[in-house]
């Protein structure tokens, strides 16, 4: 997630004017349905773009429009999927998260962890991705360069590495005829290519782009290049330079060429997921007060939970003179924090007098203001929690404010705790262990409220809450206390 919010505070080049640019063919461009893409690739008759959140979502090649027969629903265990290729019967993603290829059943869109590819170290910011059956490779923005990898059994090659030239410095999607490799680049205005064989940067069959125009993945058939723009909802078409011959795959192109087509998807499951049932795993007893329920779908499904989570607490009340005063919130779902930021509203006359800090459920506390610099009676700046990193999301989050100054009170109004977890559930299937996290002693029952839940087509959960809830009885699970003097 993080490396690809970098992208978006990239300063824009200066840019190229249109009769610099090569020549465009505006008749083959697509006008996408949605916002920008991560990725795109085509079997010559269908266009298909990856999502953001790992949906593919079909186009015809012939007039440009939706076709949602061929579309397909969001793929399991993709995190953040940015690369997208398809070889045959496997598709494969880019996961820019956890450095990995995943690999998928063309057929079904289920799973086809055999083929995945786990990405050697350094490999830390891999993007877009080709494949000539023999050979992935895999373009890394983070390193500047192109990894290779044996698509036999999956060990670096690194003899087909492609090291980036100058100017090449955030390439993402790549393509190539066999001959030559192209590689987009969002941040130069140009699609440079290279000599497979030497590795060396062949600028006589560059693409310089268009004005405005920024290169997030490329497709071709070998006659016209497709980009998939970084910024418009769009997909322009350029005409191919000259390249004297091809060969490769993933599409057709000028000279001896394999082309390897992506069959037409099954008809898409339009019916939702259930709830079949919910069984408790045992009471609540120890002072963590997590409660478990095992819930059984009506088929496989794939849950998540919700990666940011944001509480809010309207306190309202007396920070007193030398004294202290703090306040709870109660963060419901499990996961470890990767990041977050807190935000809080008081008005104090001395605010230079104030600690504050935020004590994690753990008991670690964490600085937020203190004794140092006024801020104007009121603090609502959200300020970075990055030290947060490791520290486990459920439980109470307490705030704890003090005063240090003399003579006047003052007042906690509101303050809001926004948590990024890794968003962890243990299941997989048709069968989850889902968890939550209670205030205290009585009778709870599930909600599914901060889960996603989708089958293999897309389709959401028919009805966000159980069909039976069966309830726990919290006995003795007092909250764990932590010291706020």
């Amino acid at each position: 997630m993080l490396r690809w919010l970098v992208l978006v505070a990239l300063v824009v080049a200066s840019c190229v004017s249109a009769a610099d640019a090569q020549q465009r063919d505006s008749s083959k461009d697509f006008t996408l349905a949605t916002g920008p893409g991560h990725g795109i690739w085509s079997d010559g008759s269908t266009m298909w773009m990856l999502q953001p959140g790992g949906s593919v979502d079909a186009y015809k090649m012939s007039d440009k429009s939706r076709d949602s027969s061929k579309d397909y629903g969001g793929l399991p265990a993709a995190t953040d999927p940015v690369g997208f290729w398809s070889y045959g019967s496997t598709i494969y993603l880019t996961d820019n998260i956890n450095d990995q290829i995943l690999a998928y059943h063309t057929s079904d869109k289920s799973r086809d962890s055999s083929k995945d590819i786990t990405l050697a170290s350094g490999n830390n910011g891999p993007a877009g991705i080709y494949s000539n059956g023999n050979t992935m490779w895999v373009a890394d923005h983070d390193d500047d360069m192109i990894y290779a990898y044996k698509m036999s059994d999956k060990s670096r090659d690194s003899s087909k590495d492609i090291t980036l030239a100058s100017g090449n410095d955030l390439p993402w999607g790549i393509w190539s005829n066999g001959n030559t490799m192209w590689v987009a680049d969002i941040n130069a205005f140009k699609i440079y290519a290279y000599n497979i064989s030497t590795k060396s940067h062949d600028s006589s069959k560059d693409i310089t782009l268009a004005s405005g125009h920024r290169s997030l993945d490329i497709w071709s058939n070998g006659n016209t290049m497709w980009v998939l723009d970084f910024t418009d909802a769009k997909i322009y078409a350029y005409r191919m330079p000259s390249t004297g011959g091809g060969g490769g795959g993933g599409g057709s192109s000028t000279g001896s060429t394999s082309i390897f087509f992506l069959p037409p998807p099954p008809p898409r499951d339009t019916t939702p997921p259930t709830v079949l049932s919910v069984e408790r795993t045992g009471n609540a007893t120890t002072a963590d007060r997590a409660l478990t329920w095992n819930v059984t779908f009506s088929e496989s499904v794939v849950v998540s939970a919700d990666a940011r989570i944001n509480y809010t607490s309207v306190a309202n009340v007396t920070i007193p003179d030398l004294g202290a005063v703090h306040d709870t919130v109660l963060v419901d779902v499990p996961g470890v924090v990767t990041g977050g930021s807190i935000s809080v509203d008081l008005h104090h006359p001395i605010t230079s007098g104030l600690l504050i800090e935020l004590v994690a459920p753990d008991c670690n506390r964490f600085v937020i203001h203190n004794q140092t610099t006024a801020f104007l009676y009121k603090l609502r700046q959200p300020r970075d929690l990055g030290d947060l990193a490791g520290v486990g999301a459920a439980g109470q989050w307490t705030l704890h404010v003090s005063d240090h100054a003399k003579h006047w009170n003052g007042t906690l109004n509101t303050w809001s705790l926004e948590l990024e977890s890794d968003g962890a559930v243990e299941g997989s299937g048709d069968t989850y262990a889902i968890t939550r996290y209670v205030a205290g002693p009585g009778n709870h029952t599930l909600s599914l409220d901060g889960y996603e839940v989708r089958d293999r087509a897309g389709n959401p959960l028919a009805d966000t809450e159980p069909a039976v809830n069966e309830p726990y009885h919290v006995v003795g699970a007092a909250a764990r206390t932590c010291q706020t003097e």
